[in-house]
């Protein structure tokens, strides 16, 4: 059947196409193309802007914007909307060589396809993505300059965890937080019961919450978040997002995140459970790109309360969804507690027989004060040397883990096997189908990072990692308060000659999608390579 839509008529679209086929290609007539295309967006259907794009050029690209919108290439089969990310390699390459464009003509047509997506917030329109807006959206009111809001990024915890904002740049993405405190009561957690204003404050009960729309605001008031692109997490280290008394906030922050038409990824790792209802509410969103990470290592519950059994039939279920990107979090592994050849086939068999895709591996960070706690308990403590904030997970248990993995599924052909990933960047990239580079840059170091059993697709992406263009790299900087600061753009990373904190550095590479070091962390890495 033929999709037929009627090209809207504006006066500006009437201007534009009287002006000739160059209106979508870089130069002074971008800006308003790109707003007399969105004043025709509706946020539930993209393609009125793609008809509308089509009355604005001729020949191939005319060609195929009709094959985006005939085929709703926009969307996945399940009626999701494609990432805006992930277009380069799953539209517009597909597009270019079918159409035969010419590099100029595949540059017009990523601009008109970024016409499809809306940019709430204070950064972000579809001819300069990355940077910040020189006028805000009608009624958009942030509730402080973007200059106070990346200021409290400063008085953040060691870990990103910044309460006086509750929005944080932390490794795996941005957390949008709604209070602090959870009752599970994991006797290693580092926002436990004691802990310092960061933590949970003398409660394990969740606290100091926001209202849903309220994080929302924040959230887009942000001047470290891009729309579509920043990785998002749900209470990423502050409590737990499906417990009943925060999943109905939560679930309106999904919403709202959804219908205002973002396609970030937004995680939600958990190890509590869903019912059957709860997972149909999240299959039913159409924008966001979720996934739920269920965290399983046979911990013993003395250690880790949470019940064991509701955890693996949750992950069994959540798996069996098409629309929802699940990971089997193979987390904490505590070196002497939960890694006998007992435990570790245990939890090889139970993520077999749940049908797991893709699992990432994680150590436990452990520190005086838990040393403390876990005597006061009467708890035995993990063996190995820690160092404060790092996860330990040695070689050697990397190994006996893996031996044990070949062992268990021996019997399943190589190519259906899950991958097996050590960072949670790497493993949302290849759950999601390896359309994009490793958000987090990981692959500076392959050695270390890609060992385990990442699928060949994703060695590839990452790879062929886009260079990036001083440009974008610019209006980054500008959005960390260092606009002028030298640049060194190379095939292996790129080079900030100033001191960057390691959430600056995030900022970068999850923009990016890039490896980014300061000048000394480069020579570093450069001096490493030629030792090897």
């Amino acid at each position: 059947m033929t999709i037929r839509i009627t090209a809207p008529h504006t006066p500006a679209l009437d201007q534009l196409a009287d002006a000739g086929p160059r209106v979508l290609h870089p130069g002074p007539a971008r800006p308003e193309a790109a707003r007399a295309l969105q004043a025709v967006l509706d946020v539930g259907d993209p393609y009125p802007v793609v008809a509308a794009a089509r009355r604005l050029c001729g020949g191939p690209p005319e060609h195929a914007l009709a094959d985006v919108a005939h085929r709703r290439l926009l969307h996945e089969p399940t009626g999701r909307r494609v990432p805006l990310q992930e277009l380069p390699s799953r539209v517009l390459a597909r597009l270019t060589r079918h159409h035969g464009l010419t590099d100029a003509q595949a540059e017009a047509l990523h601009f008109a396809l970024r016409c499809t997506f809306a940019f709430p917030g204070i950064v972000g329109t579809p001819d300069a993505p990355f940077a910040l807006k020189t006028v805000l959206p009608d009624g958009f009111q942030p509730i402080a300059t973007p200059a106070e809001i990346a200021a409290t990024q400063a008085t953040a915890g060691p870990d990103g965890l910044n309460t006086s904002y509750m929005i944080s740049q932390m490794k795996g993405g941005m957390s949008a937080d709604f209070g602090i405190g959870c009752p599970l009561m994991c006797a290693y957690c580092y926002r436990r019961e004691g802990d310092t204003v960061d933590g949970y404050l003398g409660s394990w009960e969740p606290t100091g919450f926001l209202p849903a729309e309220e994080v929302v605001q924040r959230l887009l008031a942000h001047p470290w978040f891009t729309p579509h692109v920043t990785p998002i997490g749900l209470h990423m280290s502050t409590s737990e997002a499906f417990l009943p008394k925060l999943w109905p906030r939560t679930w309106d922050a999904l919403q709202r995140l959804d219908a205002l038409g973002l396609t970030n990824r937004v995680s939600c790792i958990t190890k509590y459970t869903l019912a059957d209802a709860q997972i149909e509410q999240l299959e039913s969103l159409v924008n966001i790109d979720l996934d739920v990470n269920v965290c399983y290592a046979a911990m013993p519950e003395a250690i880790e309360p949470p019940n064991r059994r509701r955890r693996i039939d949750f992950l069994r279920r959540i798996l069996t969804s098409d629309k929802i990107n699940t990971l089997a979090y193979y987390r904490p592994i505590a070196e002497g507690i939960n890694t006998t050849d007992a435990h570790l086939r245990h939890v090889w068999e139970t993520f077999k027989e749940a049908g797991a895709r893709t699992v990432v591996l994680g150590g436990l960070k452990f520190g005086d004060d838990h040393v403390h706690s876990f005597m006061s308990y009467g708890l035995p403590l993990p063996q190995g040397s820690f160092t404060p904030g790092k996860k330990l997970l040695t070689a050697a248990t990397e190994q006996r883990i893996m031996r044990m993995f070949n062992q268990v599924y021996a019997d399943v052909p190589a190519e259906q096997r899950p991958a097996v990933l050590k960072r949670s960047s790497c493993g949302r990239a290849v759950e999601r189908g390896s359309h994009i580079p490793d958000y987090n840059g990981h692959y500076d170091l392959p050695a270390t990072n890609c060992r385990l059993r990442c699928p060949q697709a994703q060695h590839q992406v990452c790879a062929a990692a886009t260079l990036p263009d001083e440009t974008t790299v610019r209006q980054l900087l500008d959005r960390i308060g260092r606009a002028d600061t030298r640049v060194d753009i190379t095939s292996a990373t790129v080079v900030v000659h100033a001191p960057l904190s390691q959430f600056e550095r995030t900022f970068l590479r999850q923009n990016l999608l890039y490896p980014v070091h300061t000048a000394p962390q480069a020579a570093d890495l450069i001096a490493g390579r030629l030792t090897r």
